[in-house]
């Protein structure tokens, strides 16, 4: 992935959508390696829900975005009920803004999980009126963000981290080696 230039995204956290899940795998922290080699991780829902040894997950990868200026995270699934006040604190963290992308978690944020209404101490009465009669499903997760402040370099951040990746040669191919379990690319030789 490093080598190609293409980016991680991986769920951090717990999961609360299936009803079975290995949460330990949700650990923020197991993103290092990835990271240690230099490749362009973005954490999905900056690791908001559930927690590891006695620490919130969203405290856990905090000190990750200090230590790597390739770690990237998505701002999907921060306005669901069950993640109140986790957008405007993120908003708060100022070394995350510029790591921020926009992401929508689609389907979730269609369903009664989200309501701008549920955002009033965060956004105006009729910014949450106004939201609310909108028709269309995205506009109305756009504007909700939007109204919390979230900057609009935000919503095309992820554009320019995916621009910018390697092109693919038709005859390379990933292969994982005989008794490895890391997959190496082959390039063909000239």
């Amino acid at each position: 992935m490093k080598e190609l230039n293409i980016p991680l995204l991986s769920h951090a956290g717990d999961e609360a959508s299936f009803t079975t899940a290995d949460n330990s795998l949700g650990d923020p922290l197991l993103l290092e390696l990835p990271l240690r080699i230099g490749v362009t991780v973005i954490a999905a829902h900056i690791s908001t829900t559930g927690e590891q040894n006695g620490q919130e997950q969203f405290h856990r990868i905090m000190p990750l975005f200090e230590r790597y200026e390739n770690l990237y995270t998505d701002i999907s699934s921060l306005t669901q009920i069950n993640k109140l006040g986790y957008l405007a604190e993120a908003l708060q963290q100022s070394n995350l803004l510029s790591r921020m992308i926009y992401g929508s978690d689609y389907p979730l944020p269609f369903f009664p999980l989200v309501s701008p209404w549920y955002h009033l101490p965060h956004i105006s009465a009729a910014d949450a009126r106004y939201i609310h009669n909108m028709e269309n499903l995205f506009d109305k997760d756009v504007s909700l963000k939007m109204a919390f402040g979230v900057p609009n370099e935000v919503f095309s951040r992820s554009a320019a981290l995916l621009k910018n990746r390697a092109p693919m040669e038709k005859s390379a191919e990933l292969e994982l080696m005989p008794g490895s379990k890391q997959a190496t690319l082959r390039r063909p030789s000239n």
